[in-house]
């Protein structure tokens, strides 16, 4: 045995082709066992219930992130409504991505690996089926096309067009790669870079990249009566120490994932605020011979910062762009030779501090990399056990008992989607007062209380004159007398608290 696994470390191709096959098979075992929940399913019934494609565009406005994932969603539905096709097409993209990452990438045997089965990859980009895939997806082909930029940026322009239009952290990275890129077209003379592009070619690709741009603005910017995150009106322009110690934090909450710091803890903040700024230092010193990848790194991490800070703190899919950040910088280096452009500066970092990142960047990066393994590990682990959402028990349990068949009356909406979802059908949505399947957080949306709830089920009964079966994320109180409420099941073993529901018979008075 010994032997043989000797014999697979040794050769790098079957090596390559084995890690690729476990995590396609861990992948399909895991998005089949899967529980998806609203962030996932509503893009879904967007693309299934929209008209396309003037109220389909329209839509996705309110979503908050660009076009390309829905156009790929869309394209599904015309072949089946069983969203299950979204998830066997996210495990194609997040493979796609670790094949290129583990034939192209320059990392080590064992750093490949660690990063595979970690965190982001392995769980956030795999199980969850969102447009972060399809971000990173794109990212990872950039790299392994950077080389040919050499003779012409139209390719990298294109993957660049499609990168901005993935999502808003994709957007920023775009960004930063193509500064990199013109930094690197300014200053390569100093840098020893022979370039052979072309006017045409240099003013083709800048258009093509400023196109997708503006495509992904577009999509991006709300419209005036959105509600999601705050709509356009909601920004932290305004200096507040506490919301700069939580956006400084994301650097280690993204670096090191298993041991976090609360947002409200003031005293853990700081102390992990100060952490991270010693990772961003030893990341960024590491590249202080590569120039051009250095720009890249501060460019994009510091974008992604601000992001956070004045916008949305967001969560680990989120800020984990940071760690991609990390990683496209370590497999940007590999292209360049080192260069004292800037080590020959008049402000130079002390010879000692150089010398301790030079000497211990390997032991950095396998400390991260570890990390983000075994929160891939947990979280895959964790998915298996504990469901992500109760949508899809509760929806089974409606079916199996044909409740389907009747008038379903839900609250929360959002909350409620990804249960119209897994049946198949529209649901009546007492925020909104109309029958429904995804969600648009606009100023027309109804905050509603136990008592608002009982009002409009009561108005709802009287109407149909029949029973209604309610869909309710959050235990009701029921002491009405014009009202008949019998609890029929609860669903409350899920990981998201928002994703419990509580099934009521709701009949009116004596009926």
């Amino acid at each position: 045995m010994k032997h043989i696994l000797k014999s697979l470390w040794n050769d790098s191709s079957l090596l390559n082709k084995l890690v690729l096959f476990i995590f396609f098979v861990f992948g399909l075992f895991g998005i089949l066992n899967h529980a998806m929940w609203r962030d996932e399913l509503n893009g879904w019934l967007l693309a299934r219930d929209s008209s396309f494609p003037v109220e389909f565009i329209q839509n996705i406005r309110y979503e908050g992130h660009p076009v390309l994932w829905y156009l790929c969603l869309y394209l599904l539905n015309q072949l089946t409504a069983n969203p299950v096709a979204m998830q066997l097409f996210h495990l194609l993209l997040a493979t796609a991505a670790i094949y290129l990452f583990i034939n192209f990438s320059p990392f080590s045997k064992l750093h490949k690996i660690l990063f595979c089965f970690g965190y982001l990859p392995f769980y956030e980009y795999l199980l969850i089926s969102r447009n972060y895939a399809l971000g990173l997806l794109f990212i990872f082909v950039f790299c392994t096309y950077f080389e040919s930029r050499k003779k012409s940026y139209i390719g990298l322009a294109i993957i660049l067009a499609l990168m901005a239009n993935s999502n808003a952290y994709s957007l920023c990275i775009s960004f930063a790669l193509f500064s990199a890129l013109i930094l690197e077209y300014i200053f390569k003379k100093q840098l020893d870079i022979k370039l052979k592009i072309t006017l045409k070619d240099y003013l083709i690709s800048l258009g093509i990249y400023l196109l997708g741009v503006g495509v992904s603005i577009m999509m991006l910017m709300p419209p005036s009566d959105s509600t999601l995150q705050g709509g356009s009106a909601q920004w932290m322009l305004q200096f507040d120490t506490v919301q700069l110690t939580r956006t400084l934090a994301r650097i280690w909450n993204s670096y090191i994932l298993i041991i976090l710091p609360g947002d409200d803890q003031i005293v853990s903040l700081w102390l992990f605020a100060i952490l991270a700024i010693g990772l961003f230092l030893f990341a960024a010193t590491s590249f202080i011979k590569k120039p051009v990848v250095l720009f890249f790194y501060v460019v994009g991490t510091l974008e992604i910062l601000l992001f956070t800070y004045i916008k949305f703190l967001g969560s680990p899919r989120h800020y984990g762009h940071l760690y991609i950040i990390l990683i496209v910088s370590y497999w940007l280096a590999s292209y360049y030779t080192p260069s004292n452009l800037l080590t020959r500066s008049p402000i130079q970092l002390p010879r000692r501090w150089l010398n301790f990142v030079s000497h211990q960047q390997l032991a950095f990066l396998t400390l991260i990399l570890s990390a983000q393994l075994v929160a891939g590990i947990f979280s895959y682990s964790r998915d298996l056990i504990l469901p992500y959402s109760a949508s899809r028990e509760t929806a089974k349990y409606i079916q199996s008992h044909k409740l389907d068949k009747m008038f379903i009356v839900g609250s929360e909406d959002f909350a409620i989607a990804p249960i119209t979802a897994y049946l198949n059908r529209k649901i009546y949505y007492l925020e909104s007062d109309n029958l429904g399947s995804f969600v648009l957080f606009t100023k027309d949306r109804e905050t509603l209380d136990n008592n608002k709830i009982l009002d409009k089920l009561s108005e709802i009964v009287k109407q149909t004159g029949t029973k209604v079966l309610l869909i309710s994320n959050h235990k009701l109180e029921i002491p009405r007398k014009d009202l008949r409420l019998s609890p029929l099941a609860k669903f409350t073993h899920a990981f998201i608290d928002s994703e419990k529901y509580y099934l009521y018979l709701v009949r009116g008075e004596g009926y």
